[in-house]
């Protein structure tokens, strides 16, 4: 354990635990009998082999003391981070694994895409102030307030999400959504429905981010690096999104109608003219986005304002997901330049087709590095932008937003989470399955 280790490396005697007198006894201290060496630090002070105190003042109880308090805090912090940021964890692992074979140099900063960079960092600032606003909550408490039976309900969830997972990404989707389905399914005693609930809102945040550019990070970057068309992406994307939709939809249709009354609490307010400067704030990021002006421009105005109105909202910025992104810049970089890699993931991609290659990579390494990855082996951007949205479903790690309904469904405490996690894993595959065939049989993207 670590923290037995830390005291271990300490330059003291050997400690032994504190019992009590019959626990003493018992274990033989001081009858020639062998003694318990498992070291441990029980409140009061802790023992010489000599079996006498160190005193609570003394230089070495306070070292073992602050060993100890620095082990358990940096456990909890490293700990913390991962389930936080898995990503970003695994994008710096990745990245630093890469350098063993292409040494760092200012080389790697033609890696990265700073368009990407700059117009992510806008977006993610400008929807943390809407959300902060309490626009989104709102708009979903009105629509709710429409409907009158449980069918609707998740009908109207399942749309809240749709709505929300084109213009925010699918992570920042479910933290907003999932809270307020699980809340308002409570409200309305429909516990029981909650995990069908958050598996069709996951599958339609990680599916309904595909139509537009700016729908999901890597989508933002294969539109940059590709240059393309936005009529054109939104054409190439919009009859998986239909298709999907159709199924999700088709799903929710089973969902026996059952009456109830629903009202908004009145405590729900939200700043007018704060959230209309957010939403012009919102249209500039499209504008860079979409290169309809300078993304350097746009991104000062936006600092600017921000700065002015809610200076908060800097502090509250995904600015792991950003990190992310250039973490696997410089792996995805670096890969490229590595002879047996490249011409590994050539050939497979010439076997297999760029769009099977791209979907089957998604559920090993998640979909944003499967993006970055393959875009520096292919000019096919369509293949790879079908193949990375689609295979957004599937493994627990296709797409890492799927963590946090996992975690949001244990924190219910509704149910058992292994049943819970096999119908997911079970309604993933057959949607990763249904939707991939007709992607390559209807459309024939190969």
């Amino acid at each position: 354990m670590p923290l037995q280790t830390a005291v271990r490396r300490l330059s003291v005697p050997s400690v032994q635990p504190m019992r009590r007198d019959e626990e003493v006894a018992r274990s033989g201290l001081g009858t020639g009998r062998s003694r318990p060496s498992f070291p441990r630090l029980r409140r009061g002070g802790c023992y010489h082999e000599s079996m006498k105190p160190i005193p609570k003042d003394s230089e070495t109880f306070t070292e073992v003391h602050r060993a100890l308090a620095l082990a358990r805090h940096a456990e909890h912090m490293a700990e913390r981070t991962f389930v936080r940021n898995p990503m970003l964890v695994i994008s710096a692992i990745a990245a630093l694994v890469t350098m063993a074979f292409v040494p760092p140099s200012p080389a790697y900063l033609s890696y990265i895409d700073w368009h990407t960079i700059i117009c992510l960092f806008c977006i993610l600032a400008v929807l943390e102030a809407i959300d902060s606003s309490g626009f989104l909550e709102f708009m979903a408490h009105s629509i709710v307030e429409r409907v009158s039976n449980t069918r609707a309900l998740v009908f109207a969830l399942v749309t809240v999400t749709l709505g929300c997972s084109m213009v925010l990404s699918n992570d920042m989707t479910l933290v907003t959504v999932l809270p307020l389905a699980l809340l308002l399914l409570k409200s309305v005693h429909r516990e029981k429905r909650v995990p069908f609930v958050f598996i069709m809102i996951t599958l339609t945040a990680n599916l309904g981010g595909m139509l537009l550019p700016f729908g999901n990070p890597h989508n933002l970057y294969l539109y940059s690096v590709f240059n393309v068309d936005f009529g054109q992406f939104v054409l190439t994307m919009a009859p998986p999104l239909i298709f999907s939709m159709a199924l999700i939809y088709a799903c929710c249709a089973t969902v026996h109608p059952g009456e109830f009354h629903y009202k908004k609490p009145d405590e729900i307010r939200i700043p007018r003219h704060r959230v209309e400067l957010y939403l012009v704030l919102f249209g500039i990021c499209i504008a860079m986005t979409v290169n309809a002006i300078s993304y350097v421009v746009g991104a000062l105005v936006i600092v600017v304002a921000l700065a002015i109105v809610d200076r908060d909202v800097f502090t509250k910025t995904d600015y792991s997901l950003i990190l992310t992104f250039v973490c696997f810049f410089v792996m995805s970089g670096n890969v490229a330049q590595i002879g047996a890699v490249a011409s590994f993931l050539n050939w497979l991609m010439q076997v297999l087709g760029v769009f099977p290659t791209a979907l089957i990579s998604s559920q090993v390494i998640s979909n944003v590095p499967s993006a970055i990855l393959l875009s520096h082996f292919t000019e096919n951007w369509a293949a790879v932008a079908l193949g990375t949205n689609i295979g957004a479903v599937g493994t627990p790690i296709s797409s890492m937003a799927t963590l946090i309904t996992l975690r949001q469904y244990q924190k219910s405490g509704l149910g058992s989470m292994s049943r819970f996690v096999g119908k997911f894993e079970v309604y993933n595959f057959i949607f990763l399955g249904v939707v991939a065939a007709f992607e390559m049989l209807a459309v024939g993207m190969r």
